[in-house]
């Protein structure tokens, strides 16, 4: 059979027809006609989802019958690549064990290991081919994921299998993301619920009540991920064991307080506890196995380690020596509460006065809270030290950004940009490397060539997980200039959909990937052209400007070469333009054209604008001081707000609710607000949307994702858009491997920068991030504006009053965040001490549960600077306060340093 006959046949027949015919034919030979179907099958995905989209019926010579060609897909399909396709190849009005039986597949069992891991929702359909004895369960993790992937619960579930196999692996198989026991139970309901399945299973005695109680803690011992970890403390506590069954598993409730995830610890001491009351805990044990307890962070956590210690002493007074030094080890707490009941122990032992209690009480004299730092000093006579005042951050210096000197070091640089696109500055000498030495290092391309190579297949077959959509536009530009092609040649099969009836990736010419890549292409013809030019738009020094006088020598060497510079190359020029040196470098240049007669105007020269819109919106835009333009009105047809006329942002912030949840958003307004029907090639660099939202809006956004890394250098003078950005950008709750939010922190690690009220709401944002790296890097980049006394308290808590007060921000990640920074230096601390100041003049009545921590703070830097609380506003917030618990407590105190 030919490959137009086998068309023939899966095009213009039924699915049993061609499932009969194909049934008929050895499996190796199908196989041969592999790229035959899976072409049809895609073709017909893509004309059923246009079809859809216009209302159109599907071309019939594609095929009569969809299901045929998924029938034909996996008649000739290997294991691997089907379950990369998941459901999508899988017809519907066939039964999957009848297409089996009559195509006789001698992989149907690695089919069903790569299914189910590949897409664990396909267990069902696994469960049932093996139930036909078509296939053995798979022993892949991904089978286990199915269960809990269930959302209803339905008795046919539990069979010998799964009471003898299946059942113990959920104690051993985490998951992750919607596919694990917590997630599971917290949208299922009532008898849906796994922990009330097992339950009733143990009740009915279908299930071993000690395996499970084991089970259980095994899990706990494997410490997996906090939110997973719960679920199986909370079905052991569900369990409710006998007084007899704890203290049958004392040892390893004990061995759970070395935990590191919290909730587990918890969980133990729990135990524990009830242990305790019936006298069967052993003083030794406990003293051996109870310090990481102490040692918490969770004060709840130190707190019940503390009061086993103290029951301990009760019952075994003559162990009163160890447990004071095992107590000491309670000082490291943050907390200064925690570290007041470990020596209110230690004193109630009568060992403050020991001489081997003593000595390790004088290690935290120096670390230990204010409040008790001056009582771990009275009782053992001695003065802290000073905090060292010299503890500060680095302050970012200027330096100059070195060109690529040789064809060798053009080729080295693109290499090490493919690697990792993050940094702009290399993105940058790499373009200006290709634009100088793009002919002459030709021969050097092999590398480059065989590595964009990679990274294209990567991105095609998996998408970000393994290549990093950022390294497409390079990965495009360096296959154009290994190939000799054009740019959108090579981009093209980075934007095919990975699956089919998806539609291509579409890139507007006016997003910043848009200009990138019509840079990338400009600066390839003159390369293949066989010129040598220097690239205009190179940075000239690390904070992203570039020299007026070093841009007109640039232009000069087109001039020499009678060449017409790069549209869009010139654009970004004029948008990097330095505020300094401005009047000297207009002095010695003549402009000739319309665009040098736009970069006159940008650098301050009284020009009239001409025909190119976008260029002179981008000029007027590079003008310092910026301020109002009528003749840019009467270019673009009327007054718009970031064409001709200044934009201003503000921060404010609300809480959005539904029937289950609220999670507070950021907003930020511009004045005047930006008209939403501008055409893309005027509205560059206005962010259309001005609330968070995971909705996409119809006009193109000013950032492309794909950028994001690049677009911190676009514009340095006018960093509070990138601020603005970034603000609606980032998702509290988001957890990344490489959170793209941390490109918007990067201006503030550069020389020069003057934060405005857009780039301090970010801060203020951005420290209660889930993501760890997002929240240290925001720590560090408060730290460095702190260095360089360009930190504004009364900014940062503008914007902190509102995400606090008005959205109900949660507090706890974030007071530790900022607690963090007062350790740095004191003035770190006195940074932070009048911002949060500032911050509490806004405190309500009826304050949020968790600000009970910023007061907290807030105290203990007055006590350790030995500051008055001598703002007005605030002294008469806190007298308003109605509240017990922490925020009383601290109200009352801070309340009380009136004066003092």
């Amino acid at each position: 059979m030919t490959e137009q006959e086998f068309q023939k046949l899966i095009t213009t027949n039924s699915a049993g027809a061609v499932m009969k015919q194909l049934a008929k034919m050895p499996e190796k030979e199908r196989r041969a006609y592999a790229k035959t179907a899976h072409r049809c099958f895609k073709a017909y995905g893509k004309a059923l989802w246009d079809s859809q989209l216009a209302r159109k019926p599907i071309p019939v010579e594609l095929a009569i019958d969809g299901e045929a060609l998924k029938i034909a897909v996996l008649a000739t399909g290997m294991p691997s690549k089907l379950a990369r396709e998941g459901w999508r190849v899988l017809p519907s009005d066939i039964p999957l064990g009848e297409i089996f039986k009559a195509l006789k597949p001698s992989w149907i069992g690695r089919w069903a290991e790569m299914t189910v891991e590949a897409n664990p929702r396909l267990f069902d359909t696994v469960r049932e081919l093996h139930q036909q004895g078509l296939c053995q369960i798979p022993k892949s993790d991904g089978y286990i994921l199915g269960y809990y992937a269930h959302q209803r619960f339905t008795s046919d579930l539990v069979d010998e299998n799964f009471l003898r196999t299946d059942v113990w692996r959920f104690f051993e198989v985490e998951g992750g993301g919607e596919f694990s026991l917590a997630s599971h139970d917290k949208y299922a309901s009532g008898e849906n619920t796994w922990s009330t399945v097992l339950l009733k299973l143990c009740a009915d005695g279908l299930l071993d009540r000690d395996r499970l109680l084991d089970a259980s803690l095994d899990a706990l011992e494997r410490d997996f991920g906090q939110f997973r970890a719960s679920w199986y403390s909370r079905f052991h506590a569900a369990l409710a064991p006998t007084p007899e069954e704890y203290a049958a598993r004392t040892d390893r409730y004990l061995h759970l307080l070395g935990s590191a995830v919290p909730p587990t610890m918890s969980f133990a001491l729990k135990a524990l506890r009830h242990i305790d009351k019936l006298g069967d805990l052993s003083p030794k044990a406990l003293l051996a196995a109870i310090e990481p307890a102490l040692q918490a962070r969770q004060k709840s956590s130190v707190k019940a380690a503390l009061q086993l210690l103290k029951n301990c002493a009760k019952k075994h007074p003559d162990h009163a020596v160890e447990i004071a030094k095992t107590a000491t080890a309670a000082l490291i707490s943050e907390a200064g509460e925690t570290q007041e009941q470990a020596l209110d122990l230690i004193e109630h032992l009568n060992q403050s006065q020991n001489p081997a209690i003593c000595a390790l009480l004088a290690e935290y004299v120096d670390t230990a809270a204010p409040g008790t730092q001056k009582r771990l000093s009275s009782m053992l006579g001695v003065q802290a030290t000073p905090q060292d005042a010299s503890l500060d951050y680095p302050i970012p210096e200027l330096q100059a950004i070195n060109t690529v000197a040789s064809a060798e070091e053009a080729v080295s640089v693109f290499l090490e940009l493919l690697e990792d696109g993050r940094d702009p500055f290399l993105m940058e000498r790499a373009m200006a490397g290709l634009a100088r030495y793009g002919a002459a290092a030709h021969s050097l391309l092999s590398p480059v060539g065989k590595r964009a190579k990679q990274i294209r297949k990567r991105i095609a077959n998996d998408g970000y997980r393994t290549a990093p959509y950022f390294l497409r536009p390079i990965s495009a530009t360096a296959l154009a200039w290994v190939n000799g092609t054009d740019v959108k040649t090579e981009l093209r099969p980075f934007l095919e959909p990975r699956y089919p009836g998806h539609q291509p990736i579409q890139i507007s010419d006016h997003s910043f990937e848009g200009l990138f890549l019509a840079r990338s292409e400009e600066l390839l013809g003159f390369a293949r052209a066989g010129h040598s030019v220097p690239m205009l738009s190179m940075p000239t020094d690390n904070r992203g400007y570039l020299d007026a006088a070093r841009l007109i020598d640039r232009l000069k060497t087109y001039r020499a070469l009678s060449l017409q510079p790069g549209v869009a190359d010139f654009k970004l020029a004029l948008m990097r333009l330095a505020p300094e040196g401005r009047e000297k470098a207009l002095a010695i240049w003549q402009p000739q054209t319309e665009a040098e007669r736009a970069l006159a105007y940008a650098l301050g020269a009284d020009f009239a604008p001409e025909d190119d819109k976008q260029l002179w919106v981008v000029a007027w835009s590079s003008r310092l001081p910026l301020n109002s333009d009528p003749q840019i009105h009467t270019l673009v047809g009327k007054e718009i707000a970031g064409a001709g006329t200044p934009i201003t942002f503000e921060f404010d912030a609300i809480v959005h609710r539904s029937d289950e949840y609220f999670w507070p958003a950021p907003v930020v307004t511009t004045s005047p607000e930006p008209s939403k029907d501008l055409e893309g090639a005027i509205a560059f660099g206005i962010p259309w949307k001005s609330e968070q939202t995971y909705i996409s809006g119809p006009h193109p956004s000013w950032m492309s994702k794909p950028c994001e890394w690049w677009v911190s250098v676009l514009r340095p003078a006018h960093s509070e858009l990138v601020f603005a950005t970034g603000i609606l950008e980032l998702y509290l709750d988001q957890i990344l491997a490489d959170h793209h939010c941390l490109t918007f922190l990067e201006p503030f690690f550069r020389p020069g920068l003057q934060p405005g009220v857009m780039a301090h709401a970010l801060l203020a944002w951005y420290l209660a991030a889930a993501d760890g790296a997002v929240g240290a890097r925001t720590q560090d980049a408060i730290a460095t504006l702190v260095a360089q006394q360009n930190f504004s308290p009364a900014q940062f808590a503008d914007a902190a009053q509102k995400l606090i007060f008005k959205a109900g921000l949660p507090l706890r990640g974030w007071t530790k965040r900022v607690r963090e920074i007062t350790t740095f230096s004191p003035d770190h601390a006195s940074a932070i001490r009048d911002a949060l100041s500032a911050i509490l003049t806004a405190t309500p009545t009826e304050p949020p549960r968790d600000l009970g921590g910023i007061l907290e703070l807030l105290y203990e830097l007055h006590v350790a600077s030995g500051t008055a609380v001598t703002c007005p506003d605030l002294l008469s917030a806190l007298s308003g306060v109605r509240a017990g618990g922490k925020i009383g407590k601290f109200s009352k105190k801070l309340a009380a340093l009136k004066g003092q």
